[in-house]
């Protein structure tokens, strides 16, 4: 951005305006639209409108949350017992005319041991936690999208209106010149440098609403299913840019991050299900006995009965399968969960702080610009359309003005989009809101 070029020449136009607000009006060349941009009236979009929006149709939400119901039902799952089995039985036998049979009906429960089933739970329970906060941050990361999308929006809407302003104001100033040139009120080289100017500004016009367009229809995919309306420009984008984030130490910033960081969260609770797995899978070595119960009933030949009931035991005996491979690799699974938290961990804290630096230097930008533009800057560059029209200043002297002020328009109106993105970044960075007002 030109930003020491842009100030430079806006002071310059300033200087201008010293010496030429006390010329008469008269005949001003551009009085009529000077390059300032209209105001827009029409239904509005907020900030915050625009990231109800797009909370209610995204995609990427909408799976973030759909994977926490299946969390949650799988943490359900965990903590249910095991389902016991009923089985029956009948033998028969027959010889030397006789025939002796048995029947026999039992139930069989396996009894989980060890704290199997609540080592379960417990991995069940942090996977569960991991995939809420991914929901967070899924929110997190789409209200950032939105925000830039709105703040590019927005820059766009203003920089086509500068533009639209500037070329209205040369295809006027062409015609009048063309008419002043056949009257010989000015010369040939001061008509073709204005017909250049307003073709020049036509073509940054045609820019301006492509630009306008494609930051539209970037902001339409987020937040509407037709983006008609925002393309068409029936929506005003209401500005965004309040009251500065309050300015926080860098420890402090850090300190957020690491207590309310979504993906900081979810790797830390990962490595800790991740351990829980390897717990349960320790656990798993404990063999699972079955118990039986159940009645019997022995009918011999010539019809004599007895009744009785059955009972047993079952045990797994691990001669073969010891898990210890599983075991090995449910360590080594743990172990790369801490390591990759601490990757995350270590990202995160350097995102804060080139968040926090980036905010920084264009806030500071801001404040350099702030001060010369707006009605200040107006009341400038309509001293210098009077200056030109009294033929104090040359041609060339008044072009320069009116390209100063489109270019420090321009620049501060992207300044203002940037320093809601990077506000925006920095309260992703550390996944909490900094000011209310910022939104």
């Amino acid at each position: 951005m030109r930003t020491s070029s842009s100030l430079h020449l806006v002071q310059w136009v300033l200087t201008i305006a010293a010496f030429a607000a006390n010329a008469a009006p008269g005949a001003v060349l551009l009085a009529q639209d000077p390059a300032r941009p209209p105001v827009v009236t029409g239904p509005q979009l907020t900030l915050m409108e625009a990231l109800a929006l797009a909370r209610g149709l995204s995609p990427e939400l909408t799976a973030a949350r759909a994977a926490a119901t299946a969390a949650a039902a799988r943490e359900r799952q965990a903590g249910v017992f095991p389902n016991p089995i009923i089985s029956y039985q009948r033998e028969q036998t027959s010889g030397n005319g006789g025939t002796n049979s048995q029947d026999i009906a039992s139930v069989d429960q396996p009894i989980e041991l060890g704290g199997l089933r609540s080592a379960r739970v417990e991995a069940a329970q942090l996977r569960r936690e991991a995939a809420d906060v991914r929901v967070q941050g899924a929110g997190a990361q789409l209200d950032f999208d939105v925000t830039r999308a709105f703040a590019l929006a927005g820059a766009a809407d203003r920089r086509a209106a500068l533009a639209q302003a500037a070329a209205n104001a040369f295809a006027r100033a062409r015609n009048v010149s063309e008419t002043r040139l056949v009257q010989g009120d000015v010369s040939g080289y001061a008509n073709r440098r204005i017909r250049l100017e307003a073709a020049r500004y036509a073509g940054l016009l045609a820019e301006a609403m492509l630009a306008q367009r494609a930051a539209r229809l970037s902001l339409a995919s987020l937040i509407t299913v037709s983006g008609d309306s925002l393309h068409h420009g029936e929506l005003v984008l209401a500005d965004s840019l309040g009251v500065a984030a309050p300015a926080l130490a860098p420890d402090s910033l850090r300190a957020l991050a690491s207590s309310h960081r979504a993906e900081l969260r979810v790797a830390t609770l990962e490595a800790e299900a991740a351990a829980a797995d390897a717990r349960l899978v320790r656990r798993e070595r404990i063999p699972v006995p079955t118990v039986s119960a159940g009645l019997k009933n022995d009918r011999v030949s010539g019809g004599e009965s007895s009744n009785g009931f059955v009972a047993g035991i079952s045990l797994p005996v691990a001669l073969w399968d010891r898990r210890r491979g599983a075991i090995d690799a449910a360590g080594a699974e743990a172990l790369r969960s801490v390591a990759e938290a601490d990757v995350v961990r270590r990202r995160i804290l350097a995102e804060v702080n080139d968040a926090a630096a980036n905010l920084r230097a264009v806030d500071e930008q801001l404040a350099i610009l702030r001060p010369h533009l707006g009605a200040e800057s107006d009341v400038a560059l309509r001293a210098a359309q009077v200056a030109y029209s009294e033929g104090e200043i040359t041609l060339v002297e008044w072009l320069d003005a009116v390209r100063a002020y489109q270019e420090a328009e321009s620049t501060f109106a992207l300044l203002r989009a940037e320093s809601l993105i990077r506000r925006a970044a920095l309260e992703r960075a550390v996944g909490v809101p900094l000011s209310r007002d910022s939104r």
